[in-house]
């Protein structure tokens, strides 16, 4: 049974020496919404290395329960990085069991993980909320299911209810703060305490084979000089003639083509471009940006991409598993692979694929940094339930977490498990610093206002061949704006509750 509410006897004590770190915790960042979190930062001196600053408290046995969601199939997916049984010698399980081990044992606190089906997770929240009945403390909902919770008040701002959350350290990943934040509250997370938000993370993976045998020049060389943009990617992909056996006819199991997709390929190449379906005002409210012509000549490039002949994808076959491509990838079917970093950690033990890691390309030159797509589909970020009944033994375990997971845990995803083991070079290596600095999360994609998100996503399957954003942007403003203004109704609402 869960042990509530003892730490409010401690809260005045505490109130004088922590008011000067609750102040600092509550500040809102600055700056844009692409990843900051620098898994660099894993080689620290010990003496440099960043703690938490939590007092020495004794948690008198609390039951911290943690529900995370899964997908059926998904087996590369599952979550591993907030429970573990025990040690088995791999690098991310160790370093989350001997986290959970040490912190339970420091503050005297039990850990509860439960994993449920994403559809019977989201069921299970709303009747908790609608019985009051608090049996998770942290609850992470698949983020494409999550914006209803959110407008519907069912979440607890992390703005103002976790005092002991500092969230200007390092551990804290504020860019994905700033990004889903709306008139100035936060209703979900990210931190050093989860991976599966990078395993989330777009990119492009290529066969070296292939481009050695091709004589293509240096992919990493394009990257380093700035010159990795649409317009190389499709010279590259499209540069080598792969009908295999001459029958004039591309078949995904006879021929190699240029890019293999998957799901999200639409949206990975529209942000990695610099595309955007909103930005946010001085009140922190998100309005819709995307009929631009900076956007539409964007798009376009996407889509000379994906109509070529050498670019096989789920919007041209049946086949809509991101798995079977990811296989045809390793068996030599393609020089480009879309990927998100999950694929990089299911491929590091097939010997067969001599791969390297590239970012998405750029829209072209001029545009400043390569952006990687934190997708909505394949991730889910922290949230705490409105009707918990201790959010400031919550918080202080939730920071403690994402402290003590800002080297061990990051060093064994990044370094060891995508470094070591599934990278075959040092240039790739450093393309991971360049996709993880440079992560974008947009509103308008997680809350799909209008359905437009999925528009755009669809429309090379919906529309083949067309050209015609625009009309179909201006067929559907209606329907985006009701959704945008719903959206302001229901913060305003947000707001009269608190």
């Amino acid at each position: 049974m869960k042990t509530k509410a003892f730490l409010k006897t401690l809260s005045l004590f505490l109130a004088l020496t922590s008011l000067l770190g609750v102040l600092i915790a509550c500040a809102k960042p600055e700056g844009p919404g692409t990843e900051t979190k620098s898994p660099s930062q894993t080689d620290a001196p010990e003496e440099t290395k960043v703690t938490a600053n939590l007092p020495d408290l004794d948690l008198d046995g609390y039951l911290y329960s943690v529900a995370h969601w899964y997908v059926n199939g998904w087996e590369s997916r599952r979550n591993v990085d907030i429970y573990a049984e025990a040690p088995n010698a791999d690098p991310i399980n160790d370093a989350v069991y001997n986290r959970n081990t040490r912190l339970s044992e420091k503050y005297n606190f039990e850990i509860e993980y439960t994993e449920t089906e994403h559809t019977e997770l989201a069921s299970k929240v709303r009747q908790l909320i609608n019985t009051s009945d608090d049996i998770y403390d942290v609850v992470y909902l698949l983020l494409s299911g999550a914006p209803p919770f959110i407008t519907g008040g069912s979440l607890l701002d992390f703005e103002t209810n976790f005092e002991y959350c500092d969230y200007d350290q390092p551990y804290w990943d504020n860019a994905v703060r700033e990004a889903l934040s709306f008139a100035d509250h936060t209703y979900l997370m990210a931190s050093s305490y989860n991976i599966i938000d990078e395993d989330a993370t777009a990119a492009v993976a290529f066969n070296k084979d292939i481009a050695s045998d091709e004589n293509l020049p240096s992919f990493y060389e394009f990257v380093n000089k700035g010159e990795w943009t649409f317009e190389t990617f499709y010279d590259m992909m499209t540069s080598f003639d792969g009908d295999e056996n001459g029958d004039m006819k591309m078949k995904e199991e006879d021929d190699t083509f240029g890019f293999l997709g998957g799901v999200d390929v639409t949206s990975t190449f529209f942000y990695g471009g610099g595309g955007k379906l909103t930005e946010k005002d001085e009140y922190d409210y998100p309005y819709y940006v995307f009929d631009t012509e900076e956007n539409y000549d964007i798009f376009t490039g996407v889509l000379d991409i994906m109509y070529d002949s050498t670019f096989l994808n789920h919007h041209m076959i049946t086949n809509q598993a991101d798995n079977y491509y990811r296989q045809l990838f390793i068996d030599g079917h393609g020089l480009f692979f879309w990927m998100r970093m999950d694929d990089a950690r299911a491929m590091r033990g097939e010997e067969a694929i001599n791969f390297g890691i590239l970012p998405a390309p750029k829209f072209d030159e001029l545009q400043e940094n390569h952006l990687s797509l934190l997708s909505r589909h394949t991730t889910g970020l922290m949230s705490v339930l409105i009707i918990e009944e201790d959010p400031d033994t919550v918080g202080f375990i939730m920071e403690a977490m994402a402290a003590a997971s800002y080297y061990d845990l990051t060093k064994a995803y990044y370094d060891v498990t995508l470094k070591t083991k599934a990278m075959r070079d040092d240039e790739s290596q450093d393309m991971l610093d360049i996709i993880f600095a440079n992560r974008v999360i947009d509103i308008g994609d997680i809350f799909n206002f209008g359905g437009f998100a999925d528009t755009l996503l669809y429309y090379p399957k919906n529309y083949p061949g067309k050209y015609n954003m625009a009309s179909t942007y201006a067929s559907n403003e209606s329907k985006i704006q009701t959704a945008v203004d719903k959206f302001y109704e229901q913060i305003e609402k947000l707001d009269s509750m608190l």
